[in-house]
């Protein structure tokens, strides 16, 4: 099995931006000097063995993700929005049709991995979106977690609503089962972090914000508009929006007005 560069350049994109560009640059030197195969240049059409791909991907999340499964899940949603949004992945979601998500979620499988007998499955059903890989060649926490959290990210951008997952099948094995279904739309905005609760709806468990998030927050709560925040930041407005949703999500807010009181609180403005 080998994984295409982009997977490498995403990486390189991620956490050049979050925490620098000599970070990633000391990153990669000391993976290179630990396997002589990172000596060569990396392109997009580059394969990058297995065994490789999954050292340097653990000796990144060892430096930059420590937080465990929740910070590889998020991991993946990131690289996720940035392949999708701003990346080589953009046309693969410009179609409306759900089905046609539905058959872009195994198609990306494809796109990033080769010479495999392993594949993705997705069906999707009237309790969400089923979706399977299968014959793996071994367990590892990339396939279990970064994967799924790229796939949840995928049907997030997509959707109006929040999305949850439930393992259906899968651990230390070479089968994962997940589905994807999206939250219903309560009917009125949540007063409070157990609104809800007694209806019995389940509440979601609030969700850290990533340093982007919170720092384009932070913009919507100073008055800037989303074109502003997009030149301030230099990223696409339409990047901008789904992090804004996200933190919106996360944080169970629905305006602007709600994200700068959130803000002043925690005495974050200014």
């Amino acid at each position: 099995m080998k994984v295409s560069g982009t997977t490498i350049l995403t990486r390189k994109t991620l956490v050049s931006r979050r925490f620098g560009s000599e970070a990633w640059r000391g990153l990669f030197r000391d993976v290179a000097l630990a396997n002589p195969w990172f000596r060569q240049p990396i392109t997009a059409s580059s394969l990058v063995p297995l065994p490789e791909f999954l050292a340097f991907h653990d000796e990144l999340v060892r430096r930059f993700y420590p937080e465990g499964k929740d910070a590889l899940i998020e991991l993946g949603a990131e690289s996720a929005r940035w392949a999708l949004v701003d990346g080589p992945l953009q046309r693969l979601v410009q179609d409306p049709e759900i089905t046609s998500l539905v058959a872009t979620i195994q198609n990306v499988w494809h796109r990033y991995f080769a010479e495999t007998d392993s594949r993705s499955e997705a069906t999707l059903s009237d309790s969400g979106i089923e979706f399977r890989v299968r014959d793996l060649p071994a367990w590892h926490p990339y396939f279990e977690y970064f994967v799924i959290g790229y796939t949840k990210e995928m049907l997030e951008l997509y959707c109006a609503n929040p999305v949850w997952t439930h393992r259906l099948m899968g651990g230390r094995g070479t089968t994962y089962g997940y589905l994807l279904a999206t939250d219903p739309v309560p009917s009125a905005p949540p007063r409070g972090d157990h609104a809800g609760a007694g209806r019995g709806r389940p509440v979601r468990p609030r969700r850290a914000l990533t340093a982007r998030e919170l720092e384009v927050l932070r913009l919507v709560g100073a008055g800037k508009t989303n074109r502003e925040i997009a030149f301030v930041l230099r990223i696409s407005e339409k990047t901008v929006q789904h992090h804004v949703a996200h933190a919106y999500d996360k944080l169970g807010l629905y305006s602007r007005a709600g994200a700068t009181l959130w803000l002043t609180e925690r005495g974050l403005l200014g």
